[in-house]
């Protein structure tokens, strides 16, 4: 065969390469997901199952920084291959979010100007019984993001404690200088609040995660009533 015909054949079959080879990666991105969520839902269990927040703590940072670690091996392994599995996990976009290629998903990115991002800014889950999703959360933060599209998006929601929790880094208990986050740009320390309740259909309690520790737990309060802080995500582009 000469090396022009093998120059032609290449033409024809590389196209066809690099679909096949994202098609792996996004596989492998969704097993190491799926692991994770498995992971956290079993440690999950066993605290709804009694055990103290205090025991099971170090084991959701287990579950994190094993989730994390999976991204330099994907990295390396579709390393040359024209993949998204390559580069930086956390991107900046320009536009006040940024994306993380781990996860897939895209998140706002918080500032200090006194606008609807800013890290001092606390939000409100509910205005009060039967704690239904009226706190300015809602009405005001979301709200805003939403009708203004911001970042070209009208999606923009709380996330699910599994996806809070996937900007931890270091986790509980190493994590020695706050804010313990791996989020590019500012975060304040102090506890931010999910979109996840606890115990089922019990919405007097909801989900948190501490950005001064690194540790996520469950609070008491009727679905976060008191102001906490917030960060906006959206299923990635």
């Amino acid at each position: 065969m000469t090396r022009i015909t093998i120059l032609a054949l290449a033409a024809i079959l590389l196209p066809s390469i690099a679909p096949a080879q994202e098609g792996k990666c996004q596989r492998d991105l969704s097993i190491a997901a799926g692991a994770y969520r498995q992971c956290m839902e079993k440690t999950t269990g066993v605290l709804y199952g009694g055990a103290s927040q205090a025991l099971v703590a170090p084991a959701f940072g287990k579950c994190v920084d094993k989730y994390a670690a999976a991204w330099p091996k994907l990295v390396s392994r579709y390393a040359g291959k024209g993949t998204s599995c390559s580069g930086e996990r956390h991107v900046d976009n320009g536009d006040g979010t940024f994306d993380d290629r781990l996860t897939r998903l895209t998140w706002e990115r918080k500032t200090d100007d006194d606008s609807v991002h800013d890290q001092d800014n606390v939000y409100s889950r509910s205005a009060g019984p039967p704690w239904k999703e009226t706190g300015t959360a809602f009405t005001a933060f979301l709200a805003t993001l939403n009708a203004g599209g911001f970042g070209g998006s009208n999606g923009w929601r709380l996330p699910s404690i599994h996806e809070l929790y996937t900007l931890v880094a270091p986790a509980y208990p190493n994590c020695k200088t706050p804010p313990c986050t791996t989020a590019p740009g500012l975060t304040r320390s102090g506890s931010y609040g999910a979109s996840s309740t606890g115990y089922g259909q019990d919405v007097s309690t909801v989900w948190r995660v501490d950005f001064s520790d690194g540790v996520a737990d469950l609070h008491q309060g009727g679905t976060e009533v008191t102001n906490t802080f917030m960060r906006a995500v959206r299923s990635g582009s």
